[in-house]
Formats: structure tokens, sequence, C-alpha cells
């Protein structure tokens, strides 16, 4: 018997991505833009640009996804087992920041391009090989521990089998409703916008398609996760509004 409904997965997945999504782009880049004093000129779902030039903006989105994970994360662990769709989207928005994060870091220092990379430039002018590699180890770390925090709280939950498929399924939805939203991007070119939306989200947690590993385990609550109108509901409302602003665009297109 079958102990999650799939849509309610889905839409819980969904609304995890869309936080994750705002807590970069907008609390993160667009809240350093304005407390430093500049106007955002362009704000969508994976761009953002600033008329203030700040090596200090770069590294606000990361940092916020981090931090926006790691509450969730510490909320999950506090939340009482009668709250099992809550726990689930935290774990969600913990695993989406984390490997978000940590994935975009090894890609910045590998190919010399990306915001920490140029966080890291702006404080040290030169990044020198042993930078990039340390930047590479940090960058793994973070992935690697957002993989545990993610297969630790599955397997509360759920059976080994059944938190697989909870996780495919909340990767198929994310990555989906990331692809749609940018789809929905006013300026052109489209492109550059509808590939970071997909690295970002898709190929940044595609470690969900092969967590968790390991033997078959029960988990220490027996979870449902039964059919939700409520949070589907609220998932078709969240990723509307994240749409129409972010994934549209806002600003100078």
């Amino acid at each position: 018997m079958q102990v999650f409904d799939r849509l309610t997965v889905a839409a819980l997945a969904i609304i995890a991505m869309c936080a994750v999504t705002f807590a970069h782009e907008a609390l993160g880049h667009g809240s350093a833009c304005l407390a430093l004093g500049g106007h955002i000129t362009l704000l969508t779902s994976s761009l953002f640009r600033c008329d203030l030039r700040s090596g200090w903006i770069d590294p606000a989105g990361p940092a916020v996804n981090l931090l926006v994970g790691l509450i969730a994360f510490g909320v999950r662990a506090m939340l009482p087992d009668v709250f099992p769709k809550t726990r689930l989207a935290l774990i969600f928005v913990t695993a989406f920041s984390f490997f978000w994060e940590g994935g975009y870091l090894m890609r910045a220092m590998i190919l010399r391009d990306g915001d920490l990379y140029f966080f890291t430039q702006f404080l040290f002018g030169n990044v020198v090989p042993w930078m990039q590699a340390v930047g590479v180890a940090i960058g793994l770390g973070i992935y690697l521990l957002g993989a545990r925090l993610t297969t630790q709280g599955l397997l509360t939950m759920f059976a080994t089998g059944e938190a697989r498929a909870v996780a495919r399924t909340a990767w198929i939805a994310a990555t989906l409703a990331a692809f749609a939203a940018a789809l929905c991007y006013r300026g052109a070119p489209l492109w550059p916008d509808l590939r970071d939306a997909v690295l970002e989200i898709g190929l940044a947690s595609i470690a969900l398609l092969f967590i968790p590993r390991g033997k078959t385990r029960m988990p220490r609550m027996a979870a449902h996760i039964g059919r939700s109108y409520p949070a589907a509901l609220a998932a078709v409302i969240v990723f509307a509004v994240f749409a129409a602003t972010l994934g549209r665009g806002i600003g100078s297109l």
C-alpha cells in the first residue's frame, strides 16, 4: 500500500522550489542591492541585475539560500510528527537550497564564472588554482551535506523504497515547474533565463533521483501523505504568483 499521494508530494515540492528561488534571487540578491542603495533593474527566477556594482551583492543570494536551508532543517527537526506534510516541505526546502548552492559553487569555480567566483575575485583580486580547488571542495561538502540531510529526513518518514519514490516525484515536479516559470519570461533572449532555471533546480538537484541509497529500512515514524487538495490549491496559487512575477520578470527586460 502506497503511503504517499504523488499529487500532494508534487505540490509540496513546487512550493519549496518557489520559496528557495525567491530566497536566492529576491530576498538574497535583491535585498543586498537595495540595502547598498541600488535599484533592481532585472529580477527573474534565475537572472538578477542591480544598477549598483558591488562585490557584496554576489554572495547574498547563496548566503540567504543556505540560511533558509538551515532554518528549514532546524524547524523540521523540532516539528512534531503530526505535521508530516509540513515536515516534507521543509525537507524539500533544505534539499533544493543545499543542492543549488553546493553545485553552483563547484560549477562557478571550475568554469571561473558565477556569483561565488566573482565574490572570491572581489575579495582577493586574482583567483588562483588553489582557491578554485578549495571552492570546489567546499561546494562538494555542501552538496554531500544536502544529500545526507535529505536522506535522513526522508528515511525518518518513509521506508527506503517509498523515500526514493518521494524524492523522484519531488525532483520531476520542481524541475518542470522551474522550466514552466522560466518560459513565462517576457524578455529576450529567453535561453539564458531558461537554461539557468533548469540548471539551478533540475541539474543541481539531480541527486534526488538517486537517494536515499542503502539497505531497506523502516522509518522512525510511519508518515502518511494523503491526497491534500488544500496543498494542491496552495501550490497552484504560489506557482501562479511566482510565474507572474519572477517567472515573467520584473524590471528592465
